[in-house]
């Protein structure tokens, strides 16, 4: 397919911008890693924020975080970068900028900065290590300027990583564990199991996530572990071990439930604690007898991700431990650690293309030549012919043997209502 033919294989891949849209059908405003930042800044209670840039940039922030003052006295302000200073800098307007931020009241200060100050080459880090001694607020910043980052995860992660620089080393509490990647109030994404088991077992939970308060955050260095949930929370996962010393164990990334039983024995084993052998019994053997069922039908048949995936490629690993085998997956990024997600997947005879979807309506169509058997993720009500397994952002969160469950009985209910995997044929029309 001509369509296909610029896009890279998978082990083509190193990072994020090696990704190729797979249609002209490009959307940047919404792809913007500042919006999504200028969104995170305002649900942190405490913290401020600077975004520095261009009047487009700045204009477009206030769509999103419309007012100055947050609604416990956090100050979000914009500098809008004047003519000489996209020539010569801005290195005096920034500094005062923040000096009258910290006089005004301002806790601690994120400074966003877009694409003209990047591609000026500000030195930002040499702006807050001179100005930093004369202020009683905390800055840190992140570089978003989307030439570099293109594409809103960005905006989540590198943000989250971010707050690492506000943090600083306490006396370790054995019985504090951060959860990273679920906020306090998140009450309608159902919890892991093993999260009320470890508070059962007298273990005080701190949820760190957009959402929470940045005392929330400071006072995150206490904890004897991080339990990651959330890709967007993983790279300040590991700040905080190379930094503080506090080790992690990445749960979002797995699925099959031979994984699971590993992980949760070296937990316990960490934590000096015996799981009953009731605690997650039935979850686990349902998923245990899901993947079994759904193994013997899915072997050999091959798929595509589309839209609304937050982690591709630790899906894709479990799809091929069950048999299946990927055409084209659609990567929004490429996470640091997806490098090693992307080895074990290759190291299985799997190397497909990989691309960045953007507009389905107008992708949809490319899609619909693929020799594939069904698609993960969002396909628009119009499409027919593919089956879909949909809606994957509703695991975001969860982890366990209970989404591995959900996610083979959706897979489950798709073969059924096709007719896939037992004796049905395939719904493509074109190889690749």
């Amino acid at each position: 397919m001509n369509e296909l033919s610029r896009l890279k294989r998978l082990s083509a891949v190193r990072s994020s911008s090696g990704i190729q849209f797979l249609t002209p059908a490009v959307s940047p405003g919404s792809h913007c890693p500042m919006r999504i930042a200028s969104v995170i800044v305002e649900g942190i209670e405490g913290l401020s924020s600077l975004l520095v840039g261009m009047p487009e940039c700045t204009t477009h922030s206030r769509l999103f975080n419309p007012y100055p003052e947050g609604k416990h006295g956090e100050l979000h302000w914009l500098y809008v970068l004047e003519e000489q200073e996209v020539v010569f800098g801005c290195r005096e307007g920034l500094i005062n900028a923040l000096q009258k931020m910290d006089r005004a009241g301002a806790k601690a200060i994120l400074l966003i900065v877009t694409c003209v100050p990047e591609l000026i080459g500000e030195d930002i880090e040499g702006i807050l290590h001179e100005v930093q001694p004369e202020l009683s607020a905390r800055v840190t910043f992140v570089m978003l300027g989307q030439f570099k980052n293109v594409s809103y995860p960005p905006g989540s992660w590198k943000t989250m990583e971010a707050l690492g620089r506000l943090m600083a080393a306490k006396e370790t509490d054995k019985t504090r564990i951060n959860v990273l990647g679920r906020s306090p109030d998140e009450e309608h994404i159902p919890l892991p199991s093993i999260l009320p088991e470890l508070n059962r077992q007298g273990f005080s939970l701190r949820y760190l996530a957009p959402g929470a308060s940045l005392a929330d955050f400071q006072s995150a260095t206490d904890a004897r572990l991080n339990l990651v949930v959330s890709p967007f929370m993983q790279p300040l996962a590991v700040r905080m071990e190379r930094e503080f010393g506090i080790p992690y164990i990445p749960l979002h990334i797995l699925y099959d439930a031979e994984s699971i039983d590993r992980t949760y024995q070296a937990l316990a084993a960490d934590l000096g604690l015996a799981w009953g052998d009731e605690t997650w019994k039935e979850e686990r053997r349902q998923a245990l007898a899901l993947e079994k069922q759904v193994g013997e039908r899915v072997k050999g048949l091959r798929y595509a991700f589309s839209l609304r995936l937050d982690m591709p490629l630790p899906l894709a690993v479990y799809l091929a431990k069950l048999g299946m085998e990927p055409v084209l997956l659609h990567m929004e990024e490429y996470y640091p650690e997806d490098k090693d997600h992307a080895l074990e997947l290759i190291s299985r005879g799997q190397d497909p293309l990989i691309c960045r979807m953007v507009n389905i309506e107008a992708e949809l169509s490319i899609l619909e030549k693929l020799d594939i058997d069904v698609c993960f993720g969002y396909l628009p009500e119009r499409s027919k012919t593919i089956p879909c397994v949909p809606e994957m952002l509703d695991f975001y969160g969860q982890t366990g043997y209970g989404r591995t469950g959900g996610l083979l009985q959706r897979i489950l209910r798709i073969l059924d209502q096709r007719d896939i995997g037992k004796g049905g044929t395939g719904n493509g029309a074109a190889s690749v």
